[in-house]
């Protein structure tokens, strides 16, 4: 019997981050996780000799270049991710993208694979924020009803077993051309359930994969989009952020003065 303990995935731009990351939920967890693994993201060059790559994406007609490569590397670097537990032959595999942040209490590993943060939408995406999904879900693990909703963005997914890893990465290597990873996701209804509430949230920012508002995907995300963060909770993020860049205003402005005085 495998160990019931995480091992986690995490894809950051750089080790720097990824360290602050996996510290943050090794000090907070460390009896449920097991390993914690570095997954770079995956920067895409769009070439002379590799437009044929553009070719890759399912996407509508007007979608930008530079969209269409950093959704590709999205893809690429869960594809790095899902190869990582295949060689390390890992069970209670949680895949968490950089801008996942733990909105919850880390569980102990669900039973089966699952989305641990996510946005619920219609099945039509376009009506998203203009019908209700009428979604009401219990603690824990709750089944995907993909006739009433589905579930977008990848940026906490568990899977259970190296198999079922195998099986996805098998999925989006096959295929000529693939939709967005979240998209294709759902469309081939590879998750079956969610877990309630959700674990992780995406931080706000500036989203580097589809351009999107610095807050809109955390309130997207936040307990699933079925309701809204409590009053404070995003700005406590914002003004962190809004010290550091005075702090570092304040170095770059000390570092200048002492360059004048020599």
């Amino acid at each position: 019997m495998p160990v019931n303990k995480y091992n986690i995935y995490i894809i950051c731009k750089n080790e720097e981050i990824f360290k602050q990351k996996a510290k943050l939920l090794h000090d907070k967890y460390k009896a449920k996780i097991c390993y914690i693994q570095f997954i770079p993201a995956e920067y895409l060059t769009l070439t002379q000799c590799n437009q044929k790559m553009l070719k890759k994406l399912k996407t509508l007609y007007n979608t930008k270049r530079k969209s269409i490569i950093r959704k590709l590397g999205c893809i690429a670097a869960h594809r790095k991710a899902l190869l990582a537990i295949y060689s390390n032959q890992t069970h209670n595999n949680l895949i968490l993208e950089e801008d996942a942040d733990l909105m919850n209490s880390l569980p102990m590993p669900p039973g089966k694979s699952c989305y641990m943060g996510g946005w619920i939408v219609p099945p039509k995406i376009t009506l998203a924020g203009k019908v209700e999904v009428g979604v009401k879900p219990h603690r824990g693990i709750n089944k995907i009803d993909y006739d009433k909703f589905k579930i977008v963005t990848t940026h906490a997914l568990f899977i259970k077993d190296q198999d079922e890893a195998t099986e996805l990465l098998n999925m989006t290597i096959e295929p000529e051309s693939l939709k967005p990873y979240d998209i294709f996701l759902a469309g081939n209804q590879f998750f079956k359930e969610f877990y309630y509430p959700s674990v992780f949230v995406q931080g706000a920012h500036k989203s580097e994969i589809d351009n999107k508002g610095a807050d809109l995907n955390y309130y997207r995300t936040y307990n699933y989009g079925l309701e809204k963060p409590k009053k404070g909770s995003l700005k406590k993020t914002k003004r962190k952020k809004i010290k550091r860049k005075k702090t570092k205003r304040k170095k770059s402005k000390s570092k200048k003065t002492k360059s004048k005085s020599r």
